[in-house]
């Protein structure tokens, strides 16, 4: 056998084992839209202070995407760090909260 080419396969075989250990490296990410119904005592959904506190575990962020037409309804995107059920205990700690009614979630 040549060694050229020997060293050429071995070179293509490890850059190859190095690239799909990268993907398998990469972290799962929570990343939910939310359907929040709130109760009315609510005086501003979209206070950042109101937002923040729904959450009770670190590394995980809700960003507003919009209201119904009543202000009882908002709608969140979840996102943090972990697999799916980490995302879904943090959604289940939000379902908690006296200030909430009800959550729909959607991927």
């Amino acid at each position: 056998m040549n060694p050229k080419r020997i060293a050429s396969a071995a070179a293509c075989l490890i850059a190859a084992l190095a690239s799909s250990s990268v993907a398998a490296d990469v972290p799962p990410v929570c990343n939910r839209h939310l359907s929040v119904e709130i109760t009315p005592g609510v005086p501003n959904p979209r206070d950042l202070a109101f937002l923040s506190s729904l959450l009770t575990q670190p590394g995980f962020q809700l960003a507003w995407r919009g209201q119904n037409d009543d202000g009882s309804v908002i709608e969140l995107d979840l996102t943090g760090p972990g697999p799916d059920d980490q995302c879904r205990a943090v959604i289940a700690a939000m379902r908690k909260d006296s200030r909430v009614q009800s959550i729909t979630v959607r991927k």
